[in-house]
Order: C-alpha cells, then sequence, then structure tokens
C-alpha cells in the first residue's frame, strides 16, 4: 500500500537529542511510516506566528522555523538508506520507484515569511515545498478562520511567488475570504492539507460545498483530517465519521480531490486511527461503503501524486 499523508506535526514535536525519529512515542516514527507503506510524508513546521510579541515577532518566527528545519535535514541524514527529502517530481517518483519514505518539509502559518516577500524564495532554498497560508492567527499574508476578510496584497504576491517557485498554496486555516482569494489568484492547483467537509460538521475549518468543488476544478486535493472537532466528535476520532465526510466530499468534488491530511501529532482526544500504521482500518471502512479500488488508491497516492507532479519542480538542480 502506498500512501501519500499531506499533514503531521511531528518533527516540529521531535527533540532530536533526548528521542529517536525511528522509533518514539509520538504519533509518527519511521518504523509506523514503513509499516503503512507512506511514499510521501509532509512534515509542518508548525510556527503560531501571534503568539510571538509585535516587536520580535518576524525574528522569532524565522528562528523557530530553522529549528525545524534543522531536524527534518538531520532525521533525513541519519536514515539516507530509508528516507528522502521531497523537494521536487522528481524526488516524489524516486521515493515510489524505490520504496523509500520521503519527507516534505511544510510550513504551517505563512507568518514565518514576516513582511518581506524574499522570504518565500529563502524558505524554498532551505526545502519547504508547502505553506498553509495562516494559523489561526492574522499575519501579514491575510486573516484566518472564523473572522472577516481576506488575503493582504502581500499574501496575493505570495501566492503568485509560491506558483513561480513550485510550493503548494495550502487553504487550510484561512478565512474564507481569503480562500476564495487564493481561488482567484492561483494560476496552480492549490490544496486543504488537512481539513474536511463543513456540510457533515460544522466547523470553521472544514470547507462548504463551494469550496470543495472550487479545490477539485483546481485540480487540488483535500486532506481529510483526523481531529475529533471536524469530524463531529467532541472527544473522539471515530472512522465511522471519517467515512461520512469521504462520501460528503466525493459527491461534491469527485474521487479526484480525496486525499489524507491526518494531522498527526497535531491533534488529540481518542482516536481510533493513532498512526500511520492504523490507515487500513479506514481503507477497509471506506471499502465497505462503496468506495472502488481504483477511488482508494487516488485518495491514498494517486490524487496527490498528480498534484505534487503537477507543482513541485521538476527536479532540484
Amino acid at each position: 500500500m502506498n500512501i501519500i499523508d499531506f499533514h503531521c506535526d511531528t518533527l516540529t514535536m521531535l527533540k532530536p537529542e533526548e528521542e529517536s525519529f525511528e522509533k518514539n512515542s509520538h504519533m509518527v516514527d519511521l518504523e509506523r511510516l514503513e509499516q503503512a507503506g507512506v511514499r510521501v510524508q509532509c512534515c509542518a513546521a508548525f510556527v503560531p506566528t501571534g503568539m510571538f510579541p509585535p516587536e520580535v515577532r518576524d525574528q522569532k518566527s524565522m528562528e523557530a522555523f530553522l529549528r525545524v528545519q534543522k531536524v527534518w535535514k538531520s532525521v533525513i541524514s541519519r536514515y539516507p538508506d530509508r528516507l528522502l527529502p521531497v523537494r521536487s517530481s522528481e524526488e516524489m517518483e524516486r521515493c515510489f520507484r524505490e520504496k523509500k519514505t520521503g519527507l516534505l518539509l511544510t510550513i504551517e502559518d505563512g507568518g514565518v515569511c514576516g513582511q518581506d516577500l524574499s522570504n518565500v524564495q529563502k524558505v524554498f532554498d532551505l526545502g519547504v515545498r508547502l505553506i498553509t497560508l495562516t494559523w489561526n492567527y492574522e499575519n501579514a499574508f491575510g486573516i484566518p478562520n472564523g473572522n472577516e476578510g481576506g488575503l493582504k496584497p502581500l499574501g496575493i504576491e505570495a501566492v503568485e511567488e509560491m506558483n513561480r517557485l513550485g510550493i503548494l498554496v495550502d487553504v487550510s486555516h484561512l478565512s474564507d475570504d481569503g480562500f476564495w482569494d487564493v481561488q482567484k489568484h492561483s494560476k496552480r492547483p492549490f490544496l486543504a492539507s488537512h481539513s474536511n467537509a463543513r456540510a457533515v460538521t460544522d466547523h470553521q475549518r472544514n470547507l462548504t460545498d463551494d469550496m470543495i468543488r472550487a479545490v477539485a476544478q483546481a485540480g487540488g486535493v483535500i486532506g481529510l483530517n483526523f481531529a475529533p472537532a471536524f469530524l463531529g466528535g467532541e472527544e473522539e476520532s471515530r472512522v465511522s465519521d471519517m467515512v461520512r465526510h469521504v462520501l460528503h466530499i466525493r459527491e461534491k468534488g469527485g474521487a479526484e480531490v480525496l486525499a489524507l491530511g491526518s494531522d498527526f501529532d497535531g491533534i488529540r482526544g481518542k482516536l481510533e486511527i493513532d498512526g500511520p500504521d492504523k490507515f487500513e482500518l479506514l481503507w477497509e471502512a471506506l471499502c465497505r461503503a462503496g468506495l472502488s479500488e481504483t477511488e482508494l488508491e487516488g485518495m491514498w497516492h494517486g490524487n496527490g501524486e498528480r498534484l505534487l507532479a503537477d507543482v513541485l519542480p521538476g527536479s532540484c538542480v
């Protein structure tokens, strides 16, 4: 089984001086990724930039990102026979061809780039290939979920620069107005890396039916989030609720928009699927719910492969 998971927070949580990426107490480690057949794991540098005082926000945000980027590099270098960086479609294809696990570095909160558009190029050069434009705080790019207002002028420029460089534009955590700004200004497919269906669970982080259709029409994907609140449970993440969201998203956007965005190590509660080694429980449930093997293969990796091939640079040369 081959898998692409568009969001986890493990590298932000990992303390390399105290624990190993190969096997640890987090939801994601190398042993579980290999057991599941994960070919690309998107690993977020989660930096809640709004928590830093304004006078040092840009500096502290970049420092926090650089710490996680260093962890990403060190983890890959420690297991060169088992892990690969994913910075291009060529490297993605190598993960599938050689049956290795690829780690794609992402930023959760574009505020890491501060007020300086050149920082988009900087983080690209450091390996970033996906940026979640906002987290739950306003930043220089735009307004987060649950608030009025969309992308700011710098945010529109950032989307255009990400399109140019080959960085995935991620609308998870963005406001509704911001979503439609991305839909208007992005010339390349965009995604919601870890969001569900608002019609199934009325949560501001989930997507409306019109949004689901817009992501699909743009050639993007929606990564199913395993967080209890987004699925419909207060404290419990249930496979049965995941199935309800998947069926709704498929109905509104088609099977080609389906993907995985677990949010492992960024979610809490009683989790039926608490690591990549249990993805098969969802596969089995969706099979019983009527998804074909072709649709499941698309959700597990095929749709994500298409998106990454469309957006990432062809090579790192």
